[in-house]
């Protein structure tokens, strides 16, 4: 029965671990969710416009706007505020909305919306125009990089935790530009430190599947 106690519990630390992973904390300020937005709109207009007098204007804006701000090429070389030797499922990985999936204010995060529900993690999306490979269809890069953060985080529903060892990605169909999506992961099984998770990708709209992924997580003990 103690046994069981604590399995029970190493689940439910790494669940608030997800938690914490999804939730942006501390928040965004509203002015910092306003930049990030902008920005965002911004590099949709990039990859559509074609009038060189408005390529001019605007990229003369940017320039001024980067000289006025003192913005220079080389500044902080992580957006991490915690030290790198800190408790992993303790960091802070989404403060501010900067996850470079999951984070609301990231210049090119899709914003995947991860949360648990019963024994699988799910994470809803819609990609744009920035993620376009083919036309109309998600470029395949982004598909995986998804599931790297979904199914992966799904293997701390084994109550252990750790880094990507492989990640494999089947294509079955194209995904869509624009349409809902939700990623769901599960965790599999163990075999000594390795954790077996798989996931797949739901177009909303028709249920039908648009990839698979399975993947093994090497837990930190």
């Amino acid at each position: 029965m103690a046994d069981v106690s604590i399995r029970s519990e190493a689940v439910a630390q790494q669940i608030r671990a997800i938690e914490r992973v999804a939730r942006a904390t501390p928040r965004p300020s509203p002015a910092l969710e306003r930049l990030g937005a902008a920005m965002r709109r911004l590099s949709r207009w990039t990859l559509t416009v074609d009038d060189e007098a408005s390529i001019e204007h605007a990229a003369g804006c940017l320039d001024g706007l980067i000289e006025e701000l003192e913005i220079a090429d080389r500044g902080a070389t992580t957006r991490f505020a915690t030290p790198l030797d800190r408790d992993p499922d303790e960091r802070l990985v989404n403060a501010q909305g900067r996850h470079p999936l999951l984070g609301s204010t990231h210049p090119i995060a899709p914003h995947i919306e991860l949360r648990v529900e019963g024994d699988r993690t799910v994470g809803d999306v819609t990609f744009d125009i920035r993620f376009e490979g083919n036309e109309g269809w998600v470029h395949g890069g982004f598909v995986a990089a998804g599931f790297d953060i979904v199914a992966v985080q799904a293997a701390r529903l084994s109550g252990r935790s750790g880094p990507t060892g492989t990640l494999t990605v089947r294509f079955i169909a194209p995904t869509p530009i624009g349409e809902p999506l939700r990623y769901e992961g599960r965790f599999v099984r163990s075999e000594g430190r390795k954790l077996f998770s798989e996931g797949r990708l739901i177009r909303l709209d028709d249920g039908s599947v648009t990839a698979e992924a399975s993947a093994i997580v090497v837990a930190f003990d």
